[in-house]
Protein backbone atom coordinates (compact mmCIF):
# COMPACT_ATOMS: atom_id res chain seq x y z
CA UNK A 1 0.00 0.00 0.00
CA UNK A 2 1.05 3.67 -0.29
CA UNK A 3 3.86 5.08 1.99
CA UNK A 4 2.92 7.37 4.74
CA UNK A 5 5.04 10.39 2.78
CA UNK A 6 2.15 9.46 -0.32
CA UNK A 7 -0.06 9.78 1.69
CA UNK A 8 0.59 12.98 2.49
CA UNK A 9 0.97 14.02 -0.42
CA UNK A 10 -2.15 12.70 -1.68
CA UNK A 11 -4.35 14.43 1.01
CA UNK A 12 -2.84 17.81 0.71
CA UNK A 13 -3.48 17.13 -2.82
CA UNK A 14 -6.75 16.45 -2.15
CA UNK A 15 -7.07 20.09 -0.27
CA UNK A 16 -5.79 22.02 -3.02
CA UNK A 17 -7.64 20.68 -5.86
CA UNK A 18 -11.10 19.35 -5.99
CA UNK A 19 -11.71 15.66 -6.32
CA UNK A 20 -14.38 14.01 -7.95
CA UNK A 21 -15.81 10.77 -7.60
CA UNK A 22 -18.11 10.11 -10.87
CA UNK A 23 -20.01 6.98 -9.99
CA UNK A 24 -21.56 6.37 -6.68
CA UNK A 25 -24.85 4.53 -5.65
CA UNK A 26 -25.04 6.79 -2.00
CA UNK A 27 -28.67 7.00 -3.26
CA UNK A 28 -29.65 3.47 -2.87
CA UNK A 29 -28.23 3.78 0.74
CA UNK A 30 -30.60 6.87 1.56
CA UNK A 31 -33.43 5.21 0.32
CA UNK A 32 -33.07 2.33 2.48
CA UNK A 33 -32.03 4.39 5.54
CA UNK A 34 -34.74 7.00 5.55
CA UNK A 35 -37.84 4.81 4.97
CA UNK A 36 -35.95 2.95 8.31
CA UNK A 37 -36.80 6.05 9.61
CA UNK A 38 -32.99 7.89 9.61
CA UNK A 39 -34.04 11.25 8.60
CA UNK A 40 -30.83 12.78 7.37
CA UNK A 41 -28.59 10.03 6.46
CA UNK A 42 -26.61 12.44 3.90
CA UNK A 43 -25.71 14.97 5.79
CA UNK A 44 -25.51 13.18 9.30
CA UNK A 45 -22.99 10.03 7.74
CA UNK A 46 -22.53 10.71 3.67
CA UNK A 47 -21.23 15.06 3.93
CA UNK A 48 -18.74 13.37 6.57
CA UNK A 49 -17.38 10.52 4.80
CA UNK A 50 -17.14 12.55 1.39
CA UNK A 51 -15.21 14.96 3.13
CA UNK A 52 -12.97 12.37 4.55
CA UNK A 53 -12.28 11.11 1.46
CA UNK A 54 -11.09 14.84 -0.37
CA UNK A 55 -14.10 14.78 -2.06
CA UNK A 56 -15.47 17.73 -3.37
CA UNK A 57 -18.35 16.57 -6.42
CA UNK A 58 -20.02 13.56 -6.56
CA UNK A 59 -22.79 11.97 -8.77
CA UNK A 60 -25.32 10.26 -7.61
CA UNK A 61 -27.02 7.82 -9.27
CA UNK A 62 -31.14 8.59 -8.30
CA UNK A 63 -32.50 6.20 -10.36
CA UNK A 64 -32.45 4.05 -13.90
CA UNK A 65 -32.49 0.59 -15.13
CA UNK A 66 -30.82 -1.61 -12.19
CA UNK A 67 -33.22 -4.49 -10.97
CA UNK A 68 -34.40 -4.28 -7.46
CA UNK A 69 -32.68 -0.60 -6.82
CA UNK A 70 -34.44 1.00 -9.11
CA UNK A 71 -37.32 -0.71 -10.52
CA UNK A 72 -39.77 0.03 -7.86
CA UNK A 73 -42.42 -3.23 -8.97
CA UNK A 74 -42.23 -1.47 -12.52
CA UNK A 75 -42.69 2.01 -11.96
CA UNK A 76 -38.77 3.54 -12.46
CA UNK A 77 -40.34 6.56 -13.20
CA UNK A 78 -41.71 6.64 -9.08
CA UNK A 79 -38.58 5.22 -7.53
CA UNK A 80 -36.22 8.14 -9.23
CA UNK A 81 -38.57 10.99 -7.90
CA UNK A 82 -38.30 9.73 -4.54
CA UNK A 83 -34.46 9.18 -4.74
CA UNK A 84 -34.19 12.89 -6.06
CA UNK A 85 -36.45 13.90 -3.88
CA UNK A 86 -33.89 11.92 -1.10
CA UNK A 87 -31.42 14.18 -2.00
CA UNK A 88 -33.14 17.59 -2.83
CA UNK A 89 -34.74 17.09 1.05
CA UNK A 90 -31.01 17.06 2.68
CA UNK A 91 -28.84 18.96 -0.07
CA UNK A 92 -31.50 22.17 -0.47
CA UNK A 93 -31.12 23.34 2.79
CA UNK A 94 -27.82 21.91 3.98
CA UNK A 95 -24.79 25.40 3.71
CA UNK A 96 -22.21 22.71 3.16
CA UNK A 97 -24.07 20.46 0.24
CA UNK A 98 -25.12 21.79 -3.44
CA UNK A 99 -26.92 20.13 -6.18
CA UNK A 100 -24.79 21.18 -9.10
CA UNK A 101 -27.13 21.97 -12.26
CA UNK A 102 -25.51 24.98 -13.99
CA UNK A 103 -22.29 25.30 -15.35
CA UNK A 104 -21.81 28.60 -12.79
CA UNK A 105 -22.35 25.92 -10.05
CA UNK A 106 -19.21 24.37 -10.17
CA UNK A 107 -17.09 27.29 -9.02
CA UNK A 108 -19.41 28.36 -6.78
CA UNK A 109 -19.16 25.10 -4.72
CA UNK A 110 -15.68 25.50 -4.94
CA UNK A 111 -15.95 28.86 -3.02
CA UNK A 112 -17.90 27.90 -0.55
CA UNK A 113 -16.29 25.48 0.30
CA UNK A 114 -19.79 22.63 0.06
CA UNK A 115 -19.45 19.45 -2.03
CA UNK A 116 -21.07 19.29 -5.00
CA UNK A 117 -24.34 16.82 -6.04
CA UNK A 118 -24.61 15.54 -9.92
CA UNK A 119 -27.67 13.88 -10.15
CA UNK A 120 -27.58 10.85 -12.57
CA UNK A 121 -29.68 8.20 -13.76
CA UNK A 122 -28.11 4.99 -14.76
CA UNK A 123 -30.35 3.67 -17.56
CA UNK A 124 -33.40 5.85 -18.87
CA UNK A 125 -36.74 3.45 -17.87
CA UNK A 126 -37.63 5.90 -15.91
CA UNK A 127 -38.58 8.12 -18.76
CA UNK A 128 -41.54 5.45 -19.35
CA UNK A 129 -40.71 5.77 -23.06
CA UNK A 130 -41.79 9.33 -23.13
CA UNK A 131 -39.35 11.81 -24.40
CA UNK A 132 -41.03 14.71 -22.59
CA UNK A 133 -39.82 13.62 -19.60
CA UNK A 134 -36.62 14.57 -20.05
CA UNK A 135 -37.38 17.89 -19.69
CA UNK A 136 -39.38 17.45 -16.23
CA UNK A 137 -36.09 15.34 -14.92
CA UNK A 138 -34.17 18.82 -16.22
CA UNK A 139 -36.03 21.05 -13.74
CA UNK A 140 -35.40 18.56 -11.38
CA UNK A 141 -31.49 18.38 -11.47
CA UNK A 142 -30.38 15.88 -13.47
CA UNK A 143 -27.68 16.19 -15.74
CA UNK A 144 -26.32 13.10 -16.35
CA UNK A 145 -27.64 9.61 -17.92
CA UNK A 146 -27.18 6.36 -18.99
CA UNK A 147 -28.66 4.89 -22.18
CA UNK A 148 -29.36 1.49 -20.52
CA UNK A 149 -27.96 -0.93 -17.92
CA UNK A 150 -26.65 -4.29 -18.64
CA UNK A 151 -29.43 -5.55 -19.98
CA UNK A 152 -31.84 -5.30 -23.10
CA UNK A 153 -33.75 -1.49 -23.13
CA UNK A 154 -36.07 0.38 -24.86
CA UNK A 155 -33.28 2.66 -25.89
CA UNK A 156 -30.47 0.66 -26.66
CA UNK A 157 -29.12 -3.09 -25.45
CA UNK A 158 -26.59 -3.38 -22.28
CA UNK A 159 -23.60 -5.62 -22.20
CA UNK A 160 -25.34 -8.60 -20.80
CA UNK A 161 -27.20 -9.38 -24.13
CA UNK A 162 -26.04 -11.74 -26.34
CA UNK A 163 -26.63 -10.39 -29.17
CA UNK A 164 -26.84 -6.69 -28.96
CA UNK A 165 -28.06 -4.41 -31.38
CA UNK A 166 -27.82 -0.67 -31.72
CA UNK A 167 -29.93 2.30 -30.68
CA UNK A 168 -33.38 2.20 -31.06
CA UNK A 169 -35.32 4.90 -33.16
CA UNK A 170 -36.38 6.48 -29.56
CA UNK A 171 -33.51 6.05 -28.37
CA UNK A 172 -31.44 7.70 -31.40
CA UNK A 173 -34.02 10.68 -30.77
CA UNK A 174 -33.37 10.98 -26.83
CA UNK A 175 -30.19 11.25 -27.94
CA UNK A 176 -30.77 14.46 -29.39
CA UNK A 177 -32.81 15.71 -26.59
CA UNK A 178 -30.30 14.72 -23.72
CA UNK A 179 -27.99 16.91 -26.09
CA UNK A 180 -30.31 19.99 -26.30
CA UNK A 181 -30.61 20.39 -22.58
CA UNK A 182 -27.19 19.92 -21.86
CA UNK A 183 -27.34 16.68 -20.04
CA UNK A 184 -24.04 14.37 -20.15
CA UNK A 185 -24.20 11.25 -21.85
CA UNK A 186 -22.41 8.30 -19.96
CA UNK A 187 -22.05 5.40 -22.10
CA UNK A 188 -21.35 3.04 -19.01
CA UNK A 189 -22.93 -0.47 -19.75
CA UNK A 190 -23.76 0.45 -23.11
CA UNK A 191 -23.17 -2.61 -25.79
CA UNK A 192 -20.82 -1.98 -28.56
CA UNK A 193 -23.33 -1.27 -31.30
CA UNK A 194 -25.21 1.49 -29.42
CA UNK A 195 -21.68 2.93 -28.60
CA UNK A 196 -20.76 3.29 -32.21
CA UNK A 197 -24.10 4.59 -33.04
CA UNK A 198 -24.07 6.96 -30.17
CA UNK A 199 -20.60 8.53 -30.79
CA UNK A 200 -22.17 9.18 -34.18
CA UNK A 201 -24.98 11.18 -32.76
CA UNK A 202 -23.81 13.11 -29.84
CA UNK A 203 -23.04 16.50 -30.25
CA UNK A 204 -20.85 17.19 -26.86
CA UNK A 205 -18.17 15.54 -24.52
CA UNK A 206 -18.96 11.42 -24.01
CA UNK A 207 -17.90 9.91 -20.76
CA UNK A 208 -17.69 6.07 -19.00
CA UNK A 209 -18.06 7.40 -15.78
CA UNK A 210 -17.25 4.03 -14.47
CA UNK A 211 -15.24 1.53 -16.50
CA UNK A 212 -11.89 0.06 -17.02
CA UNK A 213 -9.60 -1.07 -20.10
CA UNK A 214 -10.66 -4.39 -21.76
CA UNK A 215 -6.47 -4.56 -23.05
CA UNK A 216 -5.83 -4.91 -18.96
CA UNK A 217 -8.81 -7.09 -17.85
CA UNK A 218 -11.04 -8.71 -20.68
CA UNK A 219 -14.58 -8.14 -19.56
CA UNK A 220 -17.83 -6.94 -21.20
CA UNK A 221 -17.84 -3.66 -19.15
CA UNK A 222 -14.47 -2.66 -20.12
CA UNK A 223 -13.50 -1.16 -22.77
CA UNK A 224 -11.45 -1.40 -25.98
CA UNK A 225 -8.76 0.51 -27.37
CA UNK A 226 -11.05 1.80 -30.05
CA UNK A 227 -13.64 3.08 -27.60
CA UNK A 228 -11.27 4.52 -25.65
CA UNK A 229 -9.74 6.78 -28.10
CA UNK A 230 -13.40 7.78 -29.70
CA UNK A 231 -14.44 9.16 -25.95
CA UNK A 232 -11.15 11.09 -25.71
CA UNK A 233 -11.67 12.64 -29.11
CA UNK A 234 -15.11 13.69 -28.14
CA UNK A 235 -13.35 15.74 -25.00
CA UNK A 236 -14.71 12.94 -22.30
CA UNK A 237 -13.16 10.33 -20.03
CA UNK A 238 -12.76 7.12 -18.60
CA UNK A 239 -13.66 6.94 -14.99
CA UNK A 240 -11.15 4.30 -13.11
CA UNK A 241 -13.59 1.83 -11.78
CA UNK A 242 -12.55 0.14 -8.27
CA UNK A 243 -15.09 -3.33 -8.61
CA UNK A 244 -12.70 -6.46 -8.66
CA UNK A 245 -13.99 -7.83 -11.38
CA UNK A 246 -13.32 -4.96 -13.90
CA UNK A 247 -10.18 -4.67 -12.44
CA UNK A 248 -8.44 -8.60 -12.89
CA UNK A 249 -8.14 -11.82 -11.13
CA UNK A 250 -5.41 -9.61 -8.34
CA UNK A 251 -8.12 -7.01 -8.10
CA UNK A 252 -5.11 -5.05 -5.89
CA UNK A 253 -4.18 -1.34 -5.93
CA UNK A 254 -1.11 -1.77 -8.41
CA UNK A 255 -3.00 -3.89 -10.84
CA UNK A 256 -5.92 -1.22 -10.69
CA UNK A 257 -3.37 1.66 -11.53
CA UNK A 258 -2.61 -0.88 -14.72
CA UNK A 259 -5.62 0.22 -15.96
CA UNK A 260 -4.64 4.04 -15.67
CA UNK A 261 -1.07 3.87 -17.52
CA UNK A 262 -2.98 1.93 -20.31
CA UNK A 263 -5.54 4.48 -20.53
CA UNK A 264 -3.30 7.23 -20.18
CA UNK A 265 -0.77 5.83 -22.46
CA UNK A 266 -3.05 5.45 -25.52
CA UNK A 267 -5.10 8.85 -24.93
CA UNK A 268 -3.38 10.61 -22.34
CA UNK A 269 -4.01 11.80 -19.15
CA UNK A 270 -6.70 14.49 -19.88
CA UNK A 271 -9.10 11.59 -20.57
CA UNK A 272 -8.65 9.28 -16.73
CA UNK A 273 -11.11 10.25 -13.56
CA UNK A 274 -12.11 8.26 -11.03
CA UNK A 275 -15.19 6.49 -11.24
CA UNK A 276 -14.85 3.92 -8.19
CA UNK A 277 -18.30 2.46 -7.68
CA UNK A 278 -18.18 1.81 -3.66
CA UNK A 279 -20.45 -0.41 -2.94
CA UNK A 280 -19.90 -1.61 0.87
CA UNK A 281 -23.38 -0.43 2.10
CA UNK A 282 -25.19 -2.34 -0.51
CA UNK A 283 -24.32 -5.80 0.82
CA UNK A 284 -27.17 -4.64 4.24
CA UNK A 285 -29.50 -3.13 1.23
CA UNK A 286 -29.95 -6.12 -0.70
CA UNK A 287 -29.62 -9.08 2.05
CA UNK A 288 -25.85 -9.76 0.23
CA UNK A 289 -23.11 -11.04 2.41
CA UNK A 290 -21.71 -8.46 4.49
CA UNK A 291 -18.36 -8.48 3.61
CA UNK A 292 -18.48 -7.43 0.02
CA UNK A 293 -16.60 -4.44 0.45
CA UNK A 294 -13.96 -7.33 1.51
CA UNK A 295 -13.91 -7.80 -2.44
CA UNK A 296 -12.47 -3.95 -3.14
CA UNK A 297 -9.05 -3.60 -3.49
CA UNK A 298 -7.14 -3.45 0.34
CA UNK A 299 -7.61 0.21 1.06
CA UNK A 300 -9.74 1.08 -1.36
CA UNK A 301 -12.92 0.09 0.16
CA UNK A 302 -14.78 3.04 0.97
CA UNK A 303 -15.11 6.67 -0.45
CA UNK A 304 -13.06 7.73 2.26
CA UNK A 305 -9.97 5.91 1.28
CA UNK A 306 -9.67 7.38 -2.27
CA UNK A 307 -6.17 9.41 -1.10
CA UNK A 308 -4.78 5.77 -1.20
CA UNK A 309 -5.67 5.90 -5.05
CA UNK A 310 -4.35 8.94 -5.57
CA UNK A 311 -0.67 8.35 -3.59
CA UNK A 312 -0.76 5.43 -5.77
CA UNK A 313 -0.79 7.61 -8.80
CA UNK A 314 2.53 9.73 -7.48
CA UNK A 315 3.77 6.27 -6.37
CA UNK A 316 3.56 5.65 -10.30
CA UNK A 317 5.20 8.49 -11.41
CA UNK A 318 2.24 10.81 -12.14
CA UNK A 319 3.29 14.15 -11.55
CA UNK A 320 1.25 16.46 -9.35
CA UNK A 321 -0.29 18.48 -12.16
CA UNK A 322 -1.63 15.01 -13.84
CA UNK A 323 -2.37 13.49 -11.10
CA UNK A 324 -4.96 16.52 -9.96
CA UNK A 325 -6.58 16.18 -13.12
CA UNK A 326 -7.21 12.31 -12.83
CA UNK A 327 -8.97 12.70 -9.32
CA UNK A 328 -11.03 15.99 -10.24
CA UNK A 329 -9.53 18.00 -13.09
CA UNK A 330 -10.73 16.40 -16.08
CA UNK A 331 -14.12 15.95 -15.22
CA UNK A 332 -14.28 19.25 -13.60
CA UNK A 333 -13.65 20.26 -17.25
CA UNK A 334 -16.15 18.45 -18.85
CA UNK A 335 -18.86 19.55 -16.31
CA UNK A 336 -18.15 23.43 -16.96
CA UNK A 337 -18.53 22.20 -21.16
CA UNK A 338 -21.58 20.41 -21.06
CA UNK A 339 -23.75 21.88 -18.00
CA UNK A 340 -26.02 24.60 -19.10
CA UNK A 341 -25.90 28.52 -18.18
CA UNK A 342 -28.33 30.36 -16.70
Amino acid sequence: MASPELLARAEALHRAHPVVDCHSDIPVDLYRRRRLGEPDPLTDDWLGRLRAGGVRFAFLTVGGDVPDDHDASGRPNLRALQMIDDVRTEADPSPALRVVEWAGDVDATIAADQVGLLLHLEGLRPLVGRLDLIRHFHRLGVRSAQLTWNGPGELANGVGVDVPGGLTPLGREIVAELDRHRILIDVSHLAEPGFWELVALARGPLVASHANAAAVRPHPRNLRDDQIRAIAETGGYVGICFVPDLIGEDASLERLLDHVDHIAGLVGVDAVAAGPDHAEYLGAAAGMHPALDRLFPEGLRRVETLPVFTAGLLGRGYTEAETAKIVGGNALRVLRATLPTL
